[in-house]
């Protein structure tokens, strides 16, 4: 009886569940399914957009994980905002040019002999 209550338990274990309430089995409304299946693939005006996203690998690397999104988030802040700042330094610059301090720098007088 106890080899024959172990294999009864075996195979209740074993059987494959097709899931309930909450599982990822758990089937949609048909309409939602049906709204899934409608992909916008090769008719959407941004596909080019889409394709050269998805082959970059950018989502699989850096934005699937959310420990990884943050550091990217907050390293692509850092980076970019010092960018950011450089690229209007740099502006600033060009507009100003020849009015700043630092482009007229001071030109010390010929030294007075005292002999």
């Amino acid at each position: 009886m106890a080899l024959r209550s172990g294999v009864l338990r075996a195979a209740a274990r074993s059987h494959v569940r097709r899931g309930g309430f909450g599982s990822p089995r758990d089937h949609e409304p048909l309409w939602i399914e049906n709204w899934n299946k409608d992909h916008r693939a090769g008719r959407d005006s941004l596909d080019w957009f889409f394709r050269a996203f998805n082959s970059t690998g950018i989502y699989e690397v850096f934005l699937k994980s959310s420990p990884r999104f943050y550091g990217f988030m907050v390293g692509g802040g850092i980076v970019g905002g010092y960018y950011w700042s450089r690229t209007w330094d740099h502006i600033w610059n060009y507009i100003n040019q020849g009015c700043l301090y630092a482009h007229n720098p001071y030109v010390y007088p010929p030294d007075e002999d005292d002999e």
